[in-house]
Formats: structure tokens, C-alpha cells, sequence
């Protein structure tokens, strides 16, 4: 049985991160390492590959679909969905992100399942139709849509992925100066509530962490020079970054850090931060998101100001780039616009991701 993984692509326009950011199929990866001794299993990463899926689709025959895709990708995965029917006839599986809080949306798909969690164990079963007992499972029934239960996964359950395609296509994947980036997770979901953001919901808004041991073997046994960890906040817990610290030494492990953390963590373990920039630390995403506090306690964010201040000195005092992100609020006037600039110029901050508020869709999931 022939199995396809496909990732789509981020945009149709020229509006896009190509050639500055192009991110991993991790997902995709560890799907494949859970399938590929009992199938014959293929990724196809729109991002990286030349052929479109359709004429992909013609020349090569699949039994089964999955695809995955954000909320910006809902019109591609369903349109790839209703292509693979038409042209391969197989067994169709959405997930991704987009799906775990928002799998109504592909109802009116020719899908036959929507994986609405990270349980990727569960797909051999799906592909045979054996969905008794199945978690996070919405699947067709007649002319309608069953939900199964949904109940979170822990990060450990899973496996370390397969990177084949990753070393095979390593020249596509990097962040921003940083090329050949591989990705890792050490955690799903984010313990944070921040009002704007989707990533608290995922998991059933459940924090699931990996052991510091584990996430370390993985860089170890990888020998890629640049690792970027995609937590929503990998920075969190003083004690585990610690311990990572103290491993990847131990080890004598050489490589260079991408990672996201919060600026109240930073501004408050300044010593920490130092350890980790001589372990490599190269670049720290932290949002920063406004320069008043009262927009910060507005988007629940439970920090302030000074933190980030204290955060952006650390950074610079220890050479460590600063990804700094800030969010237009929609109530905007053209002073906010220039005290915004001159905040950026004033801190000298180099890197910069300014976005305008835009709450994803599923922000009125809440599973707590």
C-alpha cells in the first residue's frame, strides 16, 4: 500500500518567507517513522518540491492521502483532497494545526477522516479502517461527520522522527542566516493563555513536555549543525534549561540554537542565558508584542515592559539575536505607528516581526 504525506505549500503569491524561513516537516517525519515498515510511504513537501501535486498525483498512484496545513493553507489542503480522489480514488486523512481546532471546516471535503490531535500512532489503524476506541477522531459516517472523544497526547509516546528527507533537502531548510535548520519539539501546547494566540488550544490545551534526556539524544544522534527548537516557549521551566545545558556539555555536543522564550524568563536569568549563548544560542524569538503595559495586560500576557527591557540588554550584552515580535493592535493611530519605530531605533533592535492583530480561527476553543 502506497501512503503520501504532503505538506502544503505557505502561499500562491509572492507574498512569502521562501529563501528566509522554510521550516521542516517534522510532523510528516515522524508520521513517516511510524509507517514506513509496514507501507510504502512518500513525503512531498510543497515547499521544497518542483512538481505540483497534481501532476504528481498522474504519475505516481497512492492508496492514501494525509495532509496537513495551517489556517492560511485551508483552501490548498481541501483542494488537494478533492484532486487525490479524483485522480487516485484512495483514502483521504486531513490533519495539521488547522485541523485539531477547527475540523468542521473540512466537512464539505471528500475526506474520509480528520485527525483532530497529535496521535500519530493511531494512523495504521485509520489507513485500515480499525477506529474503534480512537481518540481525536472525526470520521464519515453515511453523509455525515462522527466526532470521537478527544483527549490530549503525551509528547513521550511518540518516536524521534526519521530526518531522510530532511538530509535529502537540507539546503531548503533555514532561518533566516541560519541554513540547514532542523527542527525539534520538546513539548506540545504552551502554558501560557495569551489572548491572540491558537497555540494554548493545541493538545487539548494540555502542556505535555518531553525529558530533558530524551529532547538531548535527539540533537545528539543528529549531526546537523543547527538545531531550531519550535516550542511556543522553550524557555520556561529554569530547572530543565538548566539540566539541557548541563547535558549538551556533559556530551560536549557543538551546535547552534534557534529557540522562542518570554522576556520575564530572560530579564530573570540573566546567568542562565549567558551558559546557554556559550553552549550556542545564536537567536531567542521573544514577543515583545507592545511598548505599553496596558495593551500587554489586554492580551493577557503577564509581563511588562521593564522585562522586556531587561531582556532586550541581556540579549545585546551577551550577543544574542534577538528576534523581536511586536503586534499593530487594531486601534492603531499614526502616533503608535512612530512610537513604535522610534522604540525600535531608540533599543537598536536588528531583527524585527511586526504583525497585525489577527486572531487565528479556534480561539473560542477552550478545554479547561
Amino acid at each position: 500500500m502506497k501512503v503520501l504525506l504532503l505538506r502544503c505549500e505557505e502561499s500562491r503569491s509572492k507574498y512569502d518567507f521562501q529563501g528566509i524561513i522554510e521550516n521542516e516537516p517534522l510532523d510528516l517525519e515522524i508520521i513517516y517513522t511510524l509507517l514506513k515498515d509496514r507501507y510504502d510511504v512518500t513525503i512531498f513537501d510543497k515547499q521544497v518540491e518542483k512538481d505540483s501535486v497534481k501532476n504528481h498525483l498522474l504519475n505516481n498512484h497512492y492508496d492514501v492521502l494525509y495532509v496537513e496545513g495551517r489556517s492560511f493553507q485551508e483552501s490548498f489542503v481541501k483542494e488537494y483532497v478533492n484532486d487525490f480522489k479524483n485522480i487516485c480514488n484512495g483514502k483521504t486523512i486531513i490533519g495539521g494545526p488547522h485541523a485539531q481546532l477547527n475540523y468542521s471546516r473540512y466537512f464539505d471535503t471528500d475526506a474520509d477522516y480528520i485527525l483532530c490531535g497529535y496521535n500519530y500512532y493511531d494512523l495504521d489503524r485509520i489507513i485500515n479502517d480499525d477506529i474503534d476506541g480512537i481518540y481525536n477522531l472525526c470520521y464519515r459516517k453515511d453523509s455525515e461527520f462522527i466526532c470521537s472523544e478527544f483527549k490530549y497526547t503525551d509528547i513521550n509516546d511518540l518516536p524521534i522522527a526519521d530526518r531522510t528527507y530532511f538530509y535529502n533537502h537540507k539546503d531548503r531548510y533555514q532561518y533566516l542566516d541560519v541554513r540547514h535548520a532542523m527542527w525539534i519539539r520538546s513539548a506540545f501546547c504552551c502554558p501560557y493563555r495569551c489572548k491572540f494566540c491558537l497555540r494554548n488550544r493545541m493538545n487539548m490545551s494540555r502542556y505535555s513536555r518531553r525529558s530533558v534526556e530524551d529532547l538531548v539524544r535527539e540533537i545528539e544522534i543528529n549531526d546537523n549543525e543547527n538545531v531550531y527548537i519550535v516550542d511556543d516557549d522553550f524557555l520556561y521551566d529554569e530547572n530543565y534549561i538548566r539540566r539541557f545545558i548541563e547535558l549538551i556539555k556533559e556530551r560536549n555536543i557543538v551546535r547552534n540554537y534557534i529557540c522562542y522564550g518570554r522576556s520575564d524568563f530572560i530579564s530573570k536569568n540573566e546567568e542562565l542565558m549567558k551558559q546557554f549563548k556559550d553552549i550556542g544560542l545564536r537567536y531567542v524569538l521573544v514577543g515583545i508584542e507592545d511598548i505599553h503595559d496596558d495593551r500587554l495586560n489586554d492580551y493577557n500576557k503577564l509581563n511588562n515592559i521593564d522585562n522586556n527591557l531587561r531582556c532586550i540588554e541581556i540579549c545585546q550584552r551577551y550577543d544574542i539575536n534577538l528576534m523581536a515580535m511586536f503586534i499593530i493592535g487594531l486601534d492603531f493611530k499614526k502616533k503608535d505607528f512612530k512610537d513604535l519605530y522610534q522604540y525600535i531605533k531608540r533599543h537598536n533592535l536588528r531583527h524585527v516581526a511586526v504583525s497585525i492583530y489577527t486572531p487565528e480561527i479556534g480561539l473560542d476553543h477552550d478545554y479547561e
